[in-house]
């Protein structure tokens, strides 16, 4: 029997809600650009509250969609969230272009990702052992990354 990484139960979700999305195909180009604003935003607020980033999931709109700082909340928080969204458009610009991945454009997106953060890392391989608290993968030893 072949082990599946997703149980049954989660694929008959996902079926049904690709069922539910072809039923309403082909999708206007402005519900298109409103799913992709919305994906954006939330996809921001998620990588950044994993990594510790307190912005709301309604602060991280804030941030994106009018340009406001919150108050009380550190600046890099605000520039955590722009450069990511910066990082994504950098990321849909390359896909369009159908250009290769390589080390260049991976340090690219890492030094769009720390602008006004971290100039001494952005665009850099770690050369220090990181860990993930509580997951059970372990990224490897910097002496093992092609700089």
């Amino acid at each position: 029997m072949i082990k599946t990484l997703i149980n049954t139960e989660i694929f008959e979700r996902i079926t049904e809600k690709k069922k539910r999305l072809d039923r309403i195909r082909p999708i206007s180009e402005s519900t298109l650009q409103r799913l992709k604003e919305r994906f954006a935003i939330e996809w921001t607020y998620n990588s950044n509250a994993i990594e510790g980033n307190t912005l709301t999931l309604n602060e991280t709109k804030l941030v994106l969609e009018r340009g406001l700082t919150v108050k009380d909340k550190p600046l890099r928080e605000h520039f955590e969230t722009v450069n990511h969204k910066e990082a994504i458009n950098y990321v849909e610009k390359i896909i369009q272009n159908k250009e290769k991945a390589a080390q260049e454009l991976i340090k690219k997106i890492h030094s769009i990702i720390l602008k006004n953060i971290d100039a001494n890392e952005a665009g850099i391989y770690r050369k220090t052992q990181v860990r993930i608290i509580g997951a059970v993968f372990t990224p490897p030893d910097p002496v093992k990354i092609n700089m």
